[in-house]
Parts: structure tokens; C-alpha cells; sequence
């Protein structure tokens, strides 16, 4: 691995800014398309994207037909099933929000990582962080219940924390797999998804005049190519040059991001209780990265 270079650093803005956007790409999306026809696009683009970089680093295929499952399987658990929860979900919870709920993964890895992988272990300090992270979901969510809100945004929010515990499974199945081309299986995946989603988008999507919905239309095309395909390829140029630990710092970038976008791009709401369950949040997400030790 190498030290960190300002391309890393570009890459890693780049990661921040689309993926921070996503959320709000699918609100926008979600003007003109129902949502598994929003998360349908965005695996087809993404797909395009992944094949054509297939193509033009010559990758290998894996020819082992148990490859076919596995892909399947990170297609379920790292795209159909997230993706299409938060797209319902983001019929009834702001984008912001989403993006907020969404910060949680690390603690909701975390947490499945003590119990199926020998090397992630439940320490004191990070039981604090997770209690923190908690805290501040039971913030967001508490805000319907005390002020008796809409219990469809209620619900949606339960429903992306769901997807955090895909993600979450997902990440936890990759590390169990021997190693492959990521760039092949990512192809692969995408393309299942994209398959699997088909018939189900041709009974579920109505009609749709494409020129009355240019914004939505645009806003599915961005979030499956820059979104999903070129960013997964900028996420694998940055894990193999400079290794994961230097992508740890989006946990603290995209939520903030996307609350951001939400506000001045779709005028949505935010008070000071979004505000102190997002800190809340990223400070239990920080509680819990691997610290190293002063000696060696």
C-alpha cells in the first residue's frame, strides 16, 4: 500500500459527493418512476459501467459455476435488498434523513462482526460508541413517536435501518469469500440484480412521459453511472492503492453530505434534533474504528 496522494484524496472527495448525493438522486428519481424502477436503472447503468471497465482492464471472469451463487447472493445482500428499501423508504423520510439512518452502518457491522468474524471484537469503548450510535437513531425515531408524526415515515425509517443490517451481512459475506477480481463480480452482481429486477419492474412501472420527467430521468442516470458504477470503480482504485482504513473517513463525510444536499437541493427540513442525533451518530461511528497502539 501506498501513502495517500491529493489523487487519493480527489478519489475519496469524489466517493463523498456521490455517494453523499444518492440519497437525494433517489428523492428526485422517485418523482417519476416507482422505486424499484429507480433502483432497476441504477443497476443497469451501473452495470454498463462496471463491463466496460471489465473490459478495458482485461479482467477474468471466474469460471467456477458456485461463482454464479455467490454473486447472486452480493447482489441480494449489497444491492436489490438495500437499494430497494431505502428507494420505498424514501417515499416517507427525507433524503437527509436517509442518509443519516444510513451512518449507522459501521455500528450495525460492527455488531453482526462480533459474532461471524474472529478478528472484530466488541471492546468497552466500543460499546460505548454503538450505545451513542443508538442514541442518536432512537433521537430521529422518537421525533414521530413523541410528536405524533406520520407513521409511514416512522415505518420508512425502520425500513432503512433494515437496510443498514443488509449492507452490514453483505460486508461481512465479502470478507468470507476467497479472493477474485471485484471488478468481475461487481459486473456479475449488478447484472443479476439488473436481470431479477426486470419483470418485476415491467408489472410494477406505469406509463411515463420521459420529456414531462427530464429531472427525474437525469437524476436515475447520475445515480447509476457516477453514483454506482464509476464510483464502485473509484472505490476499488483507492482500497487497492492506499487499503480500506483510508475510506473510513466517508463514515463521517457522506451522512453530513447528504443532509446537506437534501436541505439546499430539495428545500427539506432540518432542526436541531437532526442535528445532535447526526453528531451522536458520528461520534459512535468514531468510538468504534480500530485503534492502534501507541507501541509497537
Amino acid at each position: 500500500m501506498t501513502t495517500p496522494s491529493w489523487r487519493h484524496w480527489l478519489l475519496l472527495f469524489y466517493l463523498v459527493i456521490f455517494w453523499g448525493f444518492a440519497f437525494g438522486l433517489i428523492a428526485m428519481g422517485l418523482q417519476g418512476f416507482h422505486p424499484i424502477t429507480v433502483v432497476w436503472a441504477r443497476l443497469g447503468c451501473g452495470a454498463l459501467v462496471m463491463w466496460v471497465v471489465f473490459v478495458f482492464k482485461s479482467g477474468q471472469f471466474p469460471r467456477e459455476p458456485v461463482w454464479l451463487l455467490r454473486m447472486t447472493i452480493l447482489s441480494a445482500l449489497g444491492n436489490l435488498l438495500p437499494f430497494s428499501l431505502i428507494a420505498w423508504a424514501e417515499q416517507y423520510v427525507p433524503s437527509g434523513e436517509a442518509g443519516m439512518l444510513m451512518a449507522l452502518m459501521p455500528i450495525t457491522t460492527l455488531i453482526m462482526g462480533h459474532y461471524f468474524l474472529s478478528h472484530e471484537r466488541l471492546t468497552l469503548l466500543r460499546v460505548f460508541g454503538v450505545l451513542l450510535g443508538l442514541l442518536g437513531v432512537f433521537l430521529i425515531l422518537g421525533e414521530d413517536l413523541w410528536q405524533a408524526g406520520s407513521p409511514e415515515r416512522f415505518w420508512g425509517q425502520l425500513v432503512i435501518l433494515l437496510g443498514t443490517v443488509a449492507y452490514a451481512a453483505n460486508g461481512i459475506y465479502t470478507k468470507r469469500l476467497p479472493a477474485i477480481d471485484p471488478v468481475a463480480v461487481t459486473a456479475g452482481s449488478l447484472t443479476i440484480g439488473t436481470l431479477l429486477l426486470t419483470p418485476v419492474v415491467l408489472a410494477l412501472q406505469g406509463p411515463v412521459d420521459l420529456g414531462e420527467n427530464l429531472q427525474a430521468v437525469g437524476a436515475v442516470l447520475v445515480l447509476g453511472v457516477f453514483a454506482t458504477g464509476v464510483a464502485t470503480w473509484v472505490y476499488f482504485i483507492v482500497v487497492l492503492e492506499v487499503g480500506p482504513g483510508f475510506l473510513s473517513t466517508i463514515n463521517y463525510l457522506i451522512p453530513g453530505t447528504a443532509l446537506l444536499f437534501g436541505i439546499v437541493v430539495l428545500s427539506e427540513p432540518a432542526g436541531v434534533l437532526q442535528l445532535v442525533a447526526l453528531a451522536l451518530i458520528l461520534l459512535g461511528v468514531w468510538l468504534i474504528q480500530p485503534r492502534r497502539s501507541a507501541t509497537r
